[in-house]
């Protein structure tokens, strides 16, 4: 096409078009963007010459600043530039003109005007705009102006290369304090986020400060990089402008950070199929995280070895020996020789164990840290094996002080990966959800911190079993290793846990530990998910449940293991997982398992006994309180026998007298009681619902506390042979919380529940809430299962799906036009997905037998649920 005839915009669109064509066909990004710089370096020279006097061009001048200014634009990436004149006001119309010029184009442009001082003033003030007039490039203009300009900002007064590296330091910080300190974010800024291209450019502004010179190789031959970390950088910086560019395209605009939609389709557009071990986004985003994290090293070695290397040179050192092969010179340790590594290779895991007994030491200079990296070749599987390193190891796990900081060092620097190669196969891993918010390594370490912390007195409110259960424990390092192991298994296909459990048995074995502590460990890897799921998905109420879950842990020692570790890992996948019921459940769990393990496991109390014992404690106190035992027992056949199971005598009492005192023509009985936990972060609301029997009773009850802004964790529904119900829902408000005692509050839920109940026209009146982004981003297709368990007389009805605002509200609706009678529900929300199990009957009152029946069940409530994700879209 001949562009010589078209207008600005037609050029421009012309040209995003074959960049974005280039892009897809795989052409070499830095290629493109260069491109896409000249293109504008052309077309801003054109326009400049066009409507500037030829006269007065010697008194103007026109710069590319900031990312322009690198020559890095990518599609929707800002202009910024820079108009120097002598006396600007000269050149109001010609400006003005020239800027309409560049609006019409409809790209971001960003721009000021100023005269030689202003510039000075701009850039003594501000470190951002010092920074984009360092890197500054004539694009038009007078070549004297543009002398007088370099003279000004290369002034030794302007930002000298010391007070430029505090201030870019600073300002560093105080972004990494933004992103949390974290590289791993599930959705990262490309550019912003620890790791990302702004640290990059970072590290390059100081040095171009310093030596003038950004350039690579430059650096190498300086001293200042070492060839790793200039293959780090070149290959990083290439990748992370790779999907940045690729990224504005879906975008179609300006936009840093990685959604997960955009994930998705970059994962698919750039060739990362699905695997069977692994989704080819997560395969994507592994080889991004690799990228950031090897980025953020460079950063900050290099940051480092600025400081000691040259801000601090002049410093009189203060060294403290340590032993022949380690000292500390201002409070960092480093290595006596350059050959302690070759010479004592198990110093590799001995600096690390130093630093684990000692509070005073800050970390590590740059220059060992180095030596560190280039050492690693030494830890192989003789290193591995040989007896003084794996007592070193074992150590470590011992120290008292900063073991994560240790371990996260010793991940930064390589040595873990090395050391443990099955650990190394997991840095970087993510999975694509919102249950998992770090990526399986980060976990890791964030589950040894949550270990350590359950030994701080400041968390003995908050975690009170967790750490009572942590000091109780023997031998710590035990729990330390099964953390390190528990999730070494994801990636690979097949069940984690059990190739974990074969990997830590091997670690043991390896590392002396004896067989039974071998044992022990294996079986808290295997097991890891084992306390969370009974705690979740069964009735943690029912004795026989207890009982099967005691024989599985067999000692009061393992139990303590084991629910330390499953705390510590439930709060380190996510934080919004741990609530004040699932701390309940978990509490209570621990606890009736540890009744039965001191009781014995041969002296088991069944379900049946227990009910028995908790019916004649209560019937003796409502006997003395005036009732009769016919009347008892008449409202004791609406519940069912959970009941008798999860609530004290006392309570059973005191329910059982409000029945009594109410008559249920008038309406339904709302009762809502505290089930307390032994602190404050434990505990939730139960809801009592005495009524009669109706179709609509489950779906008004769950729209009502939709509509309260109340969660649903667990439901018991149960209705006698004359069509009375008592049922029971345990909710939380929208801060996790149980419902605020204040009477108005509790109030609100009596009356919500009682109109919807006996005004059955509004129930259809459902508030409709927009779905969160990223719960639209991770939607998954719902998944439905009736299964009928031998000897029950329910249908068990499975649907696991995205959640979203409102979606049990929506479910009871549909249970309600399917004619759809439910017993009893559990509620899981695992992040954006949920797990809710149903006990149902069909509309015939009996469960559902009927093949094509259930087919066709399952196909409607799949297809219901998933096309109002669609509407909501």
């Amino acid at each position: 096409m001949n562009l010589a005839t078209h207008t600005p915009r037609e050029k421009l669109a012309s040209h995003d078009e074959e960049l974005a064509n280039g892009y897809w066909k795989n052409e070499d990004v830095l290629v493109l963007i260069e491109r896409r710089s000249n293109f504008f370096d052309e077309l801003l020279r054109e326009t400049w010459l066009r409507i500037m006097p030829e006269k007065t061009r010697e008194q103007i001048s026109l710069y590319a600043l900031g990312g322009y200014g690198r020559q890095e634009l990518l599609p929707h990436s800002d202009i910024d530039l820079l108009i120097l004149a002598l006396r600007p006001t000269n050149f109001q119309d010609e400006i003005r003109t020239f800027l309409h010029v560049l609006y019409d184009l409809n790209v971001e442009v960003g721009y000021s005007v100023r005269r030689l001082k202003e510039c000075r003033q701009e850039a003594q003030r501000d470190i951002a705009v010092a920074t984009a007039m360092f890197e500054r490039r004539l694009l038009v203009g007078s070549n004297e102006l543009d002398i007088k300009l370099t003279q000004v900002l290369t002034s030794p007064q302007l930002w000298p290369a010391e007070a430029f590296f505090k201030a870019k330091r600073d300002e560093q910080e105080s972004r990494h304090k933004h992103f949390d300190n974290v590289e791993y974010g599930l959705e990262p800024n490309i550019k912003s986020s620890p790791g990302g291209l702004r640290d990059l450019q970072t590290a390059m502004w100081v040095f171009d400060r310093k030596f003038g010179t950004t350039n690579p190789d430059a650096l190498e031959e300086l001293g200042m990089l070492t060839r790793q970390e200039k293959d780090w950088l070149v290959d990083g910086r290439r990748f992370l402008l790779w999907v940045r560019f690729g990224l504005h395209l879906l975008a179609k605009r300006k936009d840093d950070r990685l959604q997960f939609e955009f994930q998705r389709s970059l994962a698919q557009r750039l060739g990362f199929v699905d695997t069977s071990a692994r989704l080819g986004v997560e395969r994507f985003m592994h080889h991004y995280y690799r990228h950031v994290l090897a980025l953020r090293e460079v950063n900050d070695i290099l940051l480092q070895h600025f400081d000691e290397s040259i801000l601090r040179a002049n410093e009189k050192p203060k060294v403290e020996p340590i032993n022949e092969r380690f000292r500390i010179r201002n409070n960092y340790i480093e290595t006596c020789n350059d050959d302690v590594f070759h010479d004592h290779p198990s110093a590799l895991l001995e600096i690390f164990v130093i630093m684990a007994n000692r509070v005073d030491i800050a970390g590590v200079r740059a220059h060992t840290i180095r030596l560190i990296r280039a050492s690693l070749p030494l830890i192989d599987d003789e290193y591995r094996c040989n007896p003084d390193n794996t007592r070193l190891f074992i150590d470590l796990l011992k120290a008292p002080y900063t073991l994560v900081s240790q371990l996260t060092r010793m991940r930064r620097y390589g040595v873990l990966g090395r050391y443990i190669p099955e650990y190394g196969e997991i840095i970087g891993q993510m999975q694509h959800d919102l249950f998992h918010i770090y990526t399986v390594d980060a976990h890791t370490m964030m589950v040894i911190r949550f270990l350590r912390r359950f030994h701080y007195r400041s968390m003995q409110e908050q975690f009170p079993v967790a750490c009572h259960c942590i000091k109780n424990i023997p031998k710590i390092e035990l729990i330390y290793i099964a953390g390190l192991f528990h999730d070494i298994g994801k990636g690979r296909g097949g069940d984690h846990s059990q190739l974990g459990a074969e990997d830590v048995t091997a670690f043991c074995q390896r590392h002396g530990i004896g067989e039974a502590d071998t044992e022990l460990v294996s079986w808290l890897v295997r097991q890891h998910l084992l306390m969370s799921s009974t705690a979740q998905r069964k009735d943690i109420y029912d004795p026989d449940v207890i009982h099967e879950f005691a024989c599985e842990v067999k000692s009061e020692m393992r139990l303590d293991y084991l629910y330390g570790l499953t705390v510590a890992d439930i709060n380190a996948t996510n934080p919004t997982l741990w609530n004040n019921w699932r701390a309940t459940l978990m509490r209570q769990l621990y606890g009736e398992t540890r009744k039965a393990l001191r009781r014995g496991l041969e002296s088991h109390v069944d379900k049946q006994t227990s009910i028995r014992a908790c019916k004649e404690s209560a019937l003796d106190k409502l006997i003395s309180q005036g009732m009769t035992e016919p009347e008892v027992a008449t409202i004791w056949e609406i519940p069912g026998d959970e009941f008798f199971l999860r609530h004290t005598p006392r309570l059973i009492a005191h329910i059982t007298r409000t029945i009594q005192n109410h008559d249920v023509e008038t309406g339904p009985l709302v009762e809502l009681q505290d089930l307390k936990g032994q602190v404050s972060h434990e505990g939730a609301t139960e809801i009592f619902l005495y009524t009669r029997d109706q179709p609509n009773l489950f779906a008004a009850s769950v729209v009502a506390l939709d509509q309260l802004n109340l969660s649903v964790f667990d439901a018991d529904i149960h209705t006698s042979s004359n069509g009375l119900c008592l049922n029971t829902y345990v909710v939380l408000d929208e801060k996790g919380l149980p419902i605020a005692k204040n009477p108005a509050a509790r109030s609100r839920v009596q009356k919500q529940l009682t109109k919807l109940l006996t005004q059955p026209n509004s129930l259809q009146r459902v508030v409709r809430r927009l779905l969160p982004r990223q719960l639209k981003q991770l939607t998954r297709r719902t998944q439905v299962r009736l299964h009928n368990p031998t000897g029950a007389n329910h249908t068990e009805l499975t649907i696991i799906a995205s959640d979203r605002p409102g979606l049990l509200a929506r479910i009871g609706l549909l249970f309600l036009e399917l004619e759809l009678t439910v017993l009893s529900a559990r509620i899981v929300t695992l992040g954006e997905r949920v797990e809710d199990v149903f006990y149902i009957l069909g509309a015939d009152g009996h469960p559902i037998q009927d093949k094509e029946q259930a087919y066709t069940l399952e196909n409607t409530l799949r297809q219901r649920l998933d096309s109002q994700i669609t509407s909501n879209n």
